[in-house]
């Protein structure tokens, strides 16, 4: 099992059953951090499902704060490229239901560069979209 990552106002704790690799995000971030921050323990998921081969992705995410604005978002995802994520199945579970809206919005950025990728509100639909596919 990838040992815990800590790091500045997160923690990533892993689980992986091939090819699933989940992610546990937790912590509290500074909303001036927030696009600093985020990259950073992207960068980290990155090269864990790189390090144990996984072709699907499970990120729960456990963190309070506001998803970013439109422009970093875009740098966001420029940001991301060529690190791998877009061979992987991933499912990404914002806890925060009055943050759904905005986290479906990056769904589409990141679906326009190439991710498979779908947001959801619960742990359980997205299981089911990973073991089961669709679009």
């Amino acid at each position: 099992m990838p040992a815990p990552i800590e790091g500045r106002g997160y923690r990533l704790e892993f689980e992986f059953h091939p090819p699933l690799l989940t992610v546990h995000l937790r912590g509290v971030v500074s909303p001036e951090a927030n696009l600093a921050v985020t990259t950073e323990y992207w960068q980290q998921i990155a090269r864990t499902v790189r390090e144990v081969g996984a072709e699907q992705l499970l990120v729960l995410d456990e963190l309070p704060g506001e998803v970013m604005s439109d422009d970093d978002l875009l740098r966001f995802f420029d940001s991301l490229a060529g690190l791998g994520l877009e061979k992987v199945q991933i499912a990404y579970v914002e806890a925060r239901l009055d943050q759904v809206p905005r986290i479906e919005y990056a769904q589409l950025l990141a679906q326009e560069r190439g991710y498979q990728v779908r947001a959801f509100a619960n742990e359980p639909e997205a299981r089911l979209w990973l073991r089961y596919g669709g679009a």
